[in-house]
């Protein structure tokens, strides 16, 4: 971007010298104009010649994808400082503000003379096409990426469901299957749980047999009721496998109201 500052520096030299009553000032005025200023405000001395050699070369290049290199950092500094701009850093993000169109590289020149290229940050484009684009066009883009991601989650999951271990319940106890969405439904398919297969079951209850509750007095059975509302009891805590609430212990009360009655 080094031909624009050049070009730039030049049209508001001429205009600041047309506000002085000075019709047409030449080329070699303006350079006048700029060195003077370069050297006053960057205490940097740069001929006026250079400064024009500089000028010829940027309206060359106007109109095409080239540009010059300007190879004191002091001099492009200060023809950016003349615009009003802090330096040149400051010039590029101001022109970044102003211009949604992708820029080539900036191109920092140290006081040695030595580049350095930083890759700018590009401007969203397609942000811009969809705030412009029409209903449908809005539609398809958001029916095709709704498309893709359930894609995406259905391909992750059965990934997960192939490296993870399942159990469905059937009928009074949890049996170890393979994840098989075709054979099973997927709120039947639950994560494997040792224990679930060792020791939950559906059992059924007497009043003389069953042992309700362990030598130490602690719990043996829990109870809940399945999706007819009808008491089922169980052989460890959980959560009912059909309605997914919180077993209850069983109580004496219980016992002798619906077991033992």
């Amino acid at each position: 971007m080094h031909k624009e500052v050049v070009i730039e520096a030049f049209l508001k030299a001429k205009e600041n010298e047309e506000k002085k009553g000075i019709r047409a000032p030449s080329n070699h005025r303006l350079s006048i104009v700029l060195s003077a200023y370069i050297t006053e405000e960057m205490k940097f001395s740069f001929g006026e010649r250079s400064l024009k050699n500089y000028y010829n070369d940027a309206l060359e290049f106007e109109n095409t994808n080239e540009d010059i290199n300007i190879s004191h950092l002091k001099v492009l500094n200060g023809l950016c400082k003349y615009l009003g701009y802090i330096n040149y850093e400051d010039y590029v993000l101001s022109q970044k503000k102003d211009d949604h169109k992708e820029e080539d590289d900036i191109t920092y020149i140290n006081e040695d003379g030595e580049s350095t290229t930083v890759t700018k940050i590009k401007s969203k484009r397609l942000f811009a096409w969809f705030s412009n684009a029409s209903a449908f066009n809005k539609f398809l883009l958001l029916f095709i990426s709704t498309i893709t991601l359930v894609i995406i989650i259905f391909t992750i999951g059965i990934i997960i469901g192939e490296q993870t271990r399942w159990m469905v319940w059937q009928e009074d106890h949890y049996v170890e299957v393979d994840f098989d969405t075709e054979k099973y439904k997927v709120n039947q398919l639950k994560l494997y749980k040792e224990d679930r297969i060792n020791l939950f079951k559906k059992v059924s209850t007497d009043c003389s047999e069953t042992k309700f509750f362990n030598n130490d007095g602690s719990v043996n059975i829990w109870y809940g009721k399945n999706k007819n509302k009808e008491l089922e009891y169980f052989t460890d805590l959980g959560l009912h496998p059909e309605t997914g609430k919180t077993l209850k212990p069983i109580t004496q009360y219980m016992i002798n109201k619906y077991i033992c009655n």
